[in-house]
């Protein structure tokens, strides 16, 4: 068979768009493997974030087989109300007719009502901010107020989302949410010098509007005294977009001189960071 010069070209193109084709068809499969991997990396990144709510009671972490604790719309741990009270020393029991639970200890006796606000402690009537909840069929209650019924103390560590619960002996004072803390500056910590950063600060989400934003006026007026107002009122005004406990604000840089600041937020986290000179992202 004789093949013109016509016949050449057209073979001569045939072979082109095949390469093209192959070609064109290896690149679109790097591009879905690296979409693909990317997708891994950042899913595995926001797993390894969201570290698991911790209840430690005198030192001892609680194991909760099943039904895990969280933090219920207005920023207070619940935990199976089984595990808290025995954890503590006390006796628990349910009333499926009258949906109370029912804790006793060393004479003293808590009665918590599923769904409402107002509580027993020995008789008396007292007010909490949150209520016992009924939830997968456990019942679920505020660790704080359980605890510190008994006169235990309790502290919220927000870097490792972890409830510390210490008996402090035959305490008969009633629970205090809010004033064993200033509900200001109480909940605004500051660490400095923490391997690569130079100045760290937390401040806890709280659904109280009014106490959030006096929260973030004071550790506004915090931070401008150490790294002056221009750098404060910046930041601050992208943190304070944070108002609802569903508000994320994504991780923010700004520059200060030769160092960098962060700002993010997420769940009940609000968190700024001056990294040392030298450190780059």
């Amino acid at each position: 068979m004789i093949f013109g010069v016509e016949d050449i070209k057209k073979c001569k193109a045939k072979i082109f768009l095949i390469i093209w084709g192959d070609l064109e068809m290896k690149k679109i499969l790097l591009f879905i493997t690296v979409i693909f991997i990317m997708i891994t990396l950042f899913s595995t990144v926001s797993t390894a974030v969201e570290m698991p709510l911790r209840v430690v009671v005198n030192g001892t972490r609680l194991d909760f087989p099943d039904a895990k604790p969280f933090i219920d719309t207005y920023g207070r741990t619940q935990t199976p109300a089984r595990f808290i009270g025995e954890a503590l020393g006390a006796t628990v029991t349910w009333d499926g007719k009258e949906q109370k639970a029912v804790f006793v200890l060393n004479g003293k006796k808590l009665v918590l009502y599923i769904g409402k606000k107002e509580y027993d402690l020995d008789g008396q009537k007292k007010q909490m901010d949150t209520a016992a909840l009924l939830q997968d069929g456990r019942t679920y209650v505020p660790a704080r107020y359980v605890a510190e019924a008994f006169g235990a103390t309790v502290r919220w560590d927000s870097a490792i989302r972890t409830v510390y619960v210490d008996v402090n002996g035959k305490s008969t004072s009633a629970p205090t949410p809010q004033t064993t803390k200033d509900p200001i500056t109480g909940w605004i910590e500051v660490e400095t010098n923490v391997v690569d950063v130079e100045y760290r600060m937390s401040i806890d989400w709280d659904p109280d509007s009014t106490i959030l934003n006096e929260r973030y006026d004071a550790a506004e007026k915090m931070f401008e005294e150490k790294y002056g107002q221009a750098i404060a009122k910046e930041v601050f005004q992208y943190l304070r977009q944070k108002q609802s406990r569903t508000d994320k604000l994504s991780r923010r840089q700004y520059k200060l001189g030769n160092k960098i600041v962060t700002a993010e937020a997420w769940d009940i986290s609000i968190m700024l960071k001056v990294w040392k000179e030298g450190v780059v992202f």
